[in-house]
This record gives C-alpha cells, structure tokens and sequence, in this order.
C-alpha cells in the first residue's frame, strides 16, 4: 500500500510539474494583457495537439494524444486540491496542538 501511496504521489507530482506553469503562464497572461482568449488557449491546447498528431498519425494516435493531455490535466488539478487539503488538515492539527 506504501508503494502505491508513492507511485500516486509521483504521478501527482510530476503532472502538476507539466501542468501548472503553463496554467500560471495563461493567467498572468490574461491579466496582464487585458485579454482572456489566452485562459482558453490553455485549455484547448490538448484538443488542437491531438488533431495535429491525428493528421499525422491517425486518429487512434489523436485520441490518446487527447485523453493523455487531458488526463494530466485532471490529475495535476486534483492532486493540487488533495495537496492544499492535507496541508490545511496539517495547520489545524498544529493549531490545537500550540493552545
């Protein structure tokens, strides 16, 4: 069960490596240029490289293109909840524990 806990913990890890600078890059873009297209071009990246690898490759290729892209999206955002969740968890317990 450790192993597995670890394995999760990587794979968390590694795409909200992937994920979240570009996510970051897209907002302050947004923000800074007056110009919300640029949160869209983020979450539609995924869609526009599968269909350029299904071109090229076929669209068995396209498709797992997609669901890899959006997977790690999904992953890298809920293990970045999961993340902020257990740390909370750890300020309340050495909140009790200071009074």
């Amino acid at each position: 069960m450790r192993f597995l806990k670890i394995i999760g913990h990587a794979i968390g890890v590694i795409s909200c490596l992937m994920v979240l600078p570009s996510f970051v890059i897209a907002i302050t873009s947004a923000v800074l240029s007056f110009n919300p297209l640029y949160i869209t071009y983020f979450f539609t990246s995924p869609y526009a490289r599968a269909v350029a690898v299904a071109e090229e490759s076929g669209w068995g290729s396209g498709f797992n293109i997609l669901l890899v892209n959006y997977g790690a999206y999904l992953v890298a955002f809920g293990y970045t909840f999961f993340a902020i969740v257990k740390i909370y968890s750890w300020y309340q317990i050495a909140k009790e524990v200071k009074k």
